[in-house]
């Protein structure tokens, strides 16, 4: 009887150990900063397109990448797309001092107007730090009124340490979508 007592007792002790709790595991965006854009459902394709700091050229559709710029989505509305949630986004491999400049174009807009929400973020500290804080910069809205319409959301400067430079934040207008680089 004392053996299976202690059997019991075994088998008791042993369970918690058996499956511990799952831990949360979040999904960190990539990149120090970050760029969303979404607006309504539909079949209506609109266009992030950031440019910064050293970019040769302005970073879209197509030109997925640059030296500091990725586009990770590029959005067509309905098309190739089942989630019914339209956005896009790109981010930084490193927060260099400068000018960032995020445009929104109007591919195919069959129902206008179109509001456009832009967020942008930053994530503080080091890249590889899984701890850093991501802190929310601007979160401004646009409204594209024709199709093909281009519109810069927000230009900024950052300084050396990722923080905005006083009264640097503007919407003066710069065109991002053609092929040239932006003078």
């Amino acid at each position: 009887m004392l053996m299976l007592l202690g059997f019991v007792f075994m088998i008791v002790a042993m369970i918690p150990h058996l499956n511990p709790p799952a831990q949360e595991n979040r999904a960190e965006p990539p990149g120090n900063l970050i760029v969303s854009i979404s607006w309504p459902d539909g079949d209506t394709d609109v266009d992030l397109w950031v440019y910064g700091p050293g970019e040769p050229k302005p970073v879209g559709y197509s030109n997925k990448s640059g030296v500091l710029w990725n586009l990770l989505r590029d959005d067509l509305g309905k098309g190739n797309d089942l989630s019914g949630v339209n956005y896009e986004n790109a981010f930084t491999r490193g927060v260099v001092a400068g000018e960032y400049i995020v445009n929104v174009h109007c591919y195919r807009c069959l129902i206008l107007p179109i509001p456009v929400i832009v967020e942008i973020s930053i994530k503080q500290k080091n890249a590889y730090d899984t701890n850093a804080q991501i802190k929310r910069l601007v979160n401004t809205r646009v409204v594209l009124m024709s199709n093909k319409e281009e519109l810069t959301a927000i230009r900024f400067r950052l300084d050396n340490k990722g923080n905005i430079v006083p009264n640097s934040m503007n919407h003066v207008f710069r065109r991002l979508r053609e092929a040239y680089p932006v003078d």
